[in-house]
C-alpha cells in the first residue's frame, strides 16, 4: 500500500474548459512532471493545435524527445474521436517507445454525446495492444465495464496484474463519491493495480480516498487544472507536486519508473 505511482496527462482535452496558459511544450511539461514525481505520462496523438489526429509525426517527435531526456513510462491511447476508424484509434500504439495503452471498457455518456465502445471494438483494441506487446490500462466509467474486463481476461487478452483507471466526474458520466469508489473497488481482483482519475478534482483533497486506500493517482491538464478549488496550477509539474506533498503527509512513498514497471507487470 505504501508505494504510490503518479501518472500525468498533460495536454488539455479537446473539450477542456480551461486551456494551458501558453502554447504547451509537451516534452518540457513531461520532463518537469517527471522530475516532480510522475513516473507515467498519458498522451494522445495530437496536432500542433492540440486536437486529436491520426498523423503520428508530431507524436513520434514528442516520444523521442521525452525518452531522450527521462525514463518516464509513456502511455498511448486507443481513445480517438467519433470519426476515427478502429485502426486510426490505435495509431499511438504503433509508435516505438509506448509501453502502456489506455483501453476504454465500454460506452458512456460524455459531453452531451455518447462515447461509443461496443464490445467488438474493445476486443479489437485489446488484440492490437497484445500484438504490440503493450500493457492495457482499463478505463472504467461504470460497473458494467468490470464485466467486460473479466470477459477479455478469460479470453486471454488481458494479463495480470490488471491495471484499472477509475474515472469519475466527466460531464454526463458518474460523479465521484467515496461510496461509488468503494463499490468499484469491490469489483476488482485482489492483485489489481488501480488509479483514480477525476475531472476537475478539487486539488489533492479530491484524491485523498485513493491515497488512503492504496490507489494510485492521475493528474494533469487533460483532467483538470486545479490545485485547490480556488487556485489554477501554473504547470502540470505543480499538479504533480501537490500530490507528492499530500502523499508524504499520508505515509505514501512516490516511486520511480523502475518500481512502476514492476508494480504494473511490465518488462523492464
Amino acid at each position: 500500500m505504501d508505494n504510490l505511482i503518479i501518472c500525468v496527462a498533460p495536454c488539455p482535452g479537446d473539450k477542456g474548459e480551461e486551456k494551458f496558459r501558453t502554447k504547451m511544450d509537451v516534452v518540457d511539461e513531461v520532463i518537469r512532471s517527471h522530475e516532480a514525481g510522475a513516473s507515467i505520462v498519458h498522451l494522445h496523438v495530437r496536432d500542433e493545435s492540440g486536437y486529436q489526429t491520426t498523423d503520428t509525426t508530431l507524436f513520434r517527435r514528442q516520444v523521442e524527445g521525452i525518452h531522450a531526456a527521462c525514463p518516464v513510462v509513456i502511455e498511448g491511447s486507443t481513445g480517438g474521436t467519433p470519426e476515427h476508424t478502429l485502426e486510426e484509434r490505435c495509431v499511438s500504439i504503433t509508435v516505438p517507445g509506448i509501453e502502456l495503452g489506455s483501453l476504454n471498457m465500454g460506452s458512456v455518456n460524455l459531453f452531451g454525446g455518447v462515447y461509443q465502445n461496443p464490445m467488438s471494438d474493445i476486443r479489437y483494441y485489446a488484440q492490437e495492444l497484445k500484438k504490440n506487446k503493450i500493457k492495457p490500462s482499463l478505463c472504467i466509467f461504470d460497473l458494467s465495464m468490470f464485466n467486460n474486463a473479466r470477459r477479455l481476461h478469460e479470453e486471454g487478452l488481458l494479463d495480470e496484474p490488471l491495471i484499472y483507471n477509475l474515472i469519475f466526474d466527466a460531464p454526463d458520466a458518474l460523479p465521484y463519491s467515496t461510496k461509488n469508489l468503494d463499490i468499484f473497488l469491490d469489483q476488482m481482483p485482489a492483485n489489481a493495480v488501480w488509479f483514480l482519475t477525476r475531472h476537475h478534482a478539487p486539488g489533492w483533497l479530491g484524491f485523498r480516498d485513493a491515497l488512503e486506500r492504496g490507489g494510485h493517482v492521475r493528474v494533469g491538464f487533460e483532467d483538470g487544472p486545479f490545485i485547490s478549488s480556488e487556485k489554477m496550477a501554473r504547470s502540470n509539474a505543480e499538479l504533480v507536486e501537490n500530490i507528492v506533498q499530500a502523499a508524504e503527509s499520508l505515509g505514501r512513498k512516490v516511486v520511480g519508473t523502475g518500481k512502476t514497471r514492476e508494480i504494473c507487470g511490465m518488462d523492464a
